[in-house]
């Protein structure tokens, strides 16, 4: 017994030593080669998960092995029927579509899980009742695909996910209410759009694609309890690192904090809940480089950062900045 512990203990000093030495964030350069899912998977069995995707994948330290993730390449081949088909195949092996990523993830202990694309008829996208049908039956909005044929333009569809085993939401929705599109060609007229829902009773759910040629459009869902007016939104566009900073601090101070899931694409929306005070500050971080993203994240991890996604610049270059949050609400006792 001793010699067995003599030989563990030291082994587990090495194991427990390696975790700490390993920095919370890990960087990735994004590229399509074969090896660079390898390069993901070879970080997740170091315990490392996958947050985000954009120019550069960003993983965070979140599991112990042998209990870590996996990951596949989203493979958007064929049609909807046959990209459905696969997607379902997958979550059928505890698979599941990681958002705003190319990603599908297992977790250490998977669930099942099931995709459908949402109805809609031959000239657009989803209208409202199609789409709260699907919420209706516990389906929730999880990425866009899109899809290249061999005559005619490329198409997209919005995809749904729904965790199997688990019972869809008894009446959601209000009576008479369902999912409402705040759809049109600039960001500030789909924030009227959006600010009239908010009073109506409404809050932001999800991007969404616009029934308009090169428009902008998101969903928003009735709330179960009356919300009327509690919700207020801004919205932001991305020029630069500092621009983007100076207005989203600006936008912290006052209460409204960054929606994550709008920073990949238009309009860039930040949220402010009138029935508590809390505000925000955020960072930007631009880098060309996967090992000063790293160090800069980590480093700003240090001072309470947390990231959310790239946001793209608007015009013709093609630039991805990193959005970091902290909450700075001061507690009343301080």
């Amino acid at each position: 017994m001793k010699t067995l512990l003599r030989f563990f203990v030291p082994c587990l000093l090495i194991l427990s030593l390696h975790a700490q030495t390993q920095p919370k964030y890990a960087v990735l350069k994004t590229d399509n080669k074969d090896t660079f899912l390898d390069n993901v998977n070879q970080l997740a069995d170091r315990g490392y998960r996958v947050l985000i995707q954009g120019p550069f994948t960003i993983l965070r330290l979140d599991a112990t092995p042998p209990d870590t993730y996996r990951y596949l390449r989203l493979e958007e081949k064929g049609g909807p029927a046959q990209f459905t088909n696969w997607i379902n195949e997958q979550g059928a092996h505890g698979y599941r579509w990681l958002a705003h990523t190319g990603f599908l993830e297992k977790a250490p202990h998977p669930r099942n899980y099931e995709y459908r694309n949402s109805p809609h008829g031959a000239l657009g996208p989803s209208k409202g009742r199609d789409l709260s049908s699907l919420y209706e039956e516990g389906y929730r909005p999880v990425g866009i695909a899109y899809f290249s044929h061999a005559l005619g333009a490329s198409t997209k569809e919005m995809y749904f996910e729904h965790e199997l085993g688990q019972p869809a939401h008894a009446s959601p929705f209000p009576p008479g209410s369902e999912i409402q599109i705040a759809d049109a060609m600039r960001a500030g007229n789909v924030l009227k759009h959006v600010d009239e829902l908010a009073k109506q009773g409404y809050r932001f759910l999800a991007s969404h694609d616009s029934n308009k040629g090169g428009g902008i459009a998101v969903m928003m869902e009735k709330c179960v309890e009356d919300c009327s007016g509690r919700y207020e939104y801004r919205y932001f566009d991305a020029k630069d690192a500092a621009q983007i900073e100076r207005d989203l601090h600006s936008h912290g101070n006052d209460g409204f904090r960054v929606l994550p899931d709008t920073l990949t694409v238009r309009p860039h929306l930040l949220e402010r809940d009138t029935h508590f005070k809390r505000t925000f500050t955020y960072r930007v971080l631009a880098s060309k480089d996967a090992a000063q993203l790293e160090q800069g994240l980590n480093a700003a991890d240090q001072e309470g950062y947390t990231p959310l996604d790239f946001v793209w610049r608007v015009g013709w270059t093609a630039e991805g900045f990193l959005v970091l949050e902290k909450e700075t609400t001061v507690s009343p006792g301080q």
